[in-house]
């Protein structure tokens, strides 16, 4: 049983790792009031996740998820994503992903019991 603990824990992060998504946004739609994750590709290609402190005209502020303030200018945004709570991923996609992990379990517990 404890080679099982493994796969129960990879069948939970399956489960449960498409419960949201990313949204393209307009830099002008954003409210600075609402504690929000973005997702920024930058002119470079530099891709940032992270959640909004602050935005004004010329700038977004996010702190990453590893605690560092970020400052990105305006001018140096290529795409703009926010993320968003997917209730189709949740529910709908959850119940297959559910009906998979229970296969994938049963599967490892035969071989587990034959060997």
């Amino acid at each position: 049983m404890k080679k099982l603990k493994p796969l129960y824990f990879i069948a939970l992060c399956i489960l449960f790792q498409s419960c949201s998504s990313y949204k393209s946004v307009e830099y002008n739609d954003i409210r600075n009031n609402e504690e929000q994750k973005f997702r920024i590709v930058k002119k470079d290609q530099l891709k940032v996740k992270g959640k909004l402190v602050n935005k004004d005209d010329e700038k977004i502020t996010l702190v990453t998820f590893d605690g560092k303030k970020l400052t990105i200018p305006k001018e140096e945004i290529n795409e703009l994503k926010i993320k968003k709570f997917s209730i189709l991923k949740t529910t709908g996609y959850l119940g297959i992903q559910i009906l998979g992990g229970i296969g994938i379990i049963a599967v490892m517990m035969a071989l587990a019991s034959t060997g």
